[in-house]
């Protein structure tokens, strides 16, 4: 007898599916407003539960990662350099993310009626802290003090209190702080401290794949809603954000591979062995679905050493999260260009440093935890989250996969970096085998 609920689980996991759901939704959006509003209440549901989980994983896995990061600085040579090439890598994330979204300007307008749509939403969502004006682009916002407000949005007062306000900025900065300490302590004493920590994020995680099986049906109901509210335009306009996505995703690639180039001498081979590893980011979306194959092919086909490999490989693609760094500072240049908000070289760096700091915040994150993360960036801004949240999950199957594949592609350069160049490698180990034949030959 063929097991169902296997089957099950698959559909409800698949792209195509979520996608069909999403498509769905707009049907009932556009054609049957009333059926929208009927089952409104799952979509609020939804996103009521997913919020919860989110700044507790925040909190315990920021924490958690960046303890370990200290306790192994003690204990490997490479991590001083990790930590250097870690900044070069999100800063040319990021960067590539704001240079491709500039080009919006340049080669796409925006309709008032989508801009007027999408205000609208954030207009009835009642949301006390989004403050935007609808009808005309936004102004002044960008002329308060830049380190004012940071200080002003990163630092808690009270941690319990940003706990309880739900801000994420607020937490993340709690959580480097509190990491870096419990990373200061040493490690018999707090491993139970980490143990229990790692065990919360493990646990809000479980919770975060039970409510990955309703994201159809999630969909169906936010989407239908808001596009009884959007209308066509609106989703039409969101659309335009892919090609501007795949040109950010290209871009980072042959960044990587002129780093493949500089430290491995070749173009090809490192791409070529890196193949599988391509092929599952893009078929699963998940990052550490990718951590085995990437291993073995930086480990037993380009020659790095097991134990430098078994290190670096899950610390990167923890820590150094290129492909959601590269998504928040794309995806914040498209939403200030639908609301045709002017961005200046101050905003610019703000949109940088945010989307560095929210993509460090989706370690351990997938899926839905990913966009709602966008929020880091856009609040300093004041520019919408909660409308756009719904409108990038229809276009998230698309979009998720090639994260994914940037944060894996980008990390597998960057451990080239933090590792002796491949012809050092190379003379190292003929040096080792010739001295062994000689000790043989003895």
């Amino acid at each position: 007898m063929i097991p169902i609920m296997p089957i099950i689980k698959k559909i409800l996991r698949s792209g195509w599916f979520i996608l069909f759901s999403a498509g769905v939704g707009v049907i009932l959006g556009l054609y049957f407003p009333k059926q929208a509003e009927f089952i409104s209440p799952i979509g609020k549901i939804y996103i009521s539960i997913l919020t919860m989980c989110i700044l507790p994983i925040l909190l315990a896995t920021i924490s958690v990662s960046i303890a370990h990061l200290i306790h192994n600085q003690k204990d490997s040579k490479h991590i001083k350099r990790l930590l250097v090439v870690f900044v070069f890598g999100v800063l040319a994330a990021a960067t590539v993310g704001v240079f491709t979204g500039s080009m919006m300007s340049i080669t796409q307008e925006v309709d008032s009626t989508q801009l007027t749509s999408l205000g609208s939403i954030v207009r009835d969502s009642n949301m006390a802290d989004v403050d935007i004006t609808i009808y005309e682009p936004e102004k002044a916002k960008q002329e308060k003090a830049f380190f004012k407000n940071f200080i002003e949005s990163m630092i808690p007062e009270n941690i319990f209190s940003a706990l309880n306000s739900g801000s994420s900025l607020k937490v993340l900065f709690f959580s480097i702080l509190f990491g870096t300490a419990i990373g200061s302590i040493c490690k018999t004493t707090s491993h139970s401290l980490l143990t229990s920590l790692e065990s919360v994020s493990l646990a809000f995680g479980k919770v975060i794949q039970w409510l990955m099986y309703m994201l159809p049906f999630g969909l169906i109901s936010l989407i239908a809603q808001d596009v009884t509210k959007v209308g066509l335009n609106a989703l039409i306009a969101m659309m335009g954000f892919i090609p501007f996505a795949m040109i950010g995703v290209f871009l980072l690639f042959v960044v990587s591979s002129i780093i493949f180039y500089i430290r491995t001498g070749s173009f090809i081979k490192p791409n070529a062995e890196l193949k599988e590893s391509m092929y599952i980011a893009l078929g699963t979306g998940n990052a550490f679905a990718c951590l085995e194959s990437s291993r073995i092919a930086m480990r037993d086909k380009l020659g790095y050493r097991e134990r430098d490999i078994d290190l670096l490989v899950p610390l990167t693609f923890t820590i150094c999260r290129t492909g959601p760094t590269l998504y928040f500072s794309l995806a914040t240049m498209f939403v200030a260009h639908l609301y045709d908000v002017e961005i200046p070289f101050t905003s610019m760096l703000t949109i940088i440093i945010f989307s560095i700091l929210a993509g460090l915040a989706t370690a351990g994150s997938s899926g839905a935890t990913i966009i709602s993360m966008i929020s880091i960036v856009l609040t300093p801004l004041d520019l919408p989250a909660e409308a756009i949240f719904v409108l990038l999950s229809v276009i998230d199957p698309i979009l998720g996969p090639m994260r994914v594949f940037s944060l894996v592609h980008t990390s597998c350069a960057l451990i080239t970096l933090i590792l002796p160049k491949h012809d050092d490698l190379l003379e190292n180990q003929n040096l080792q085998k010739v001295e062994v034949r000689s000790y043989i030959n003895e």
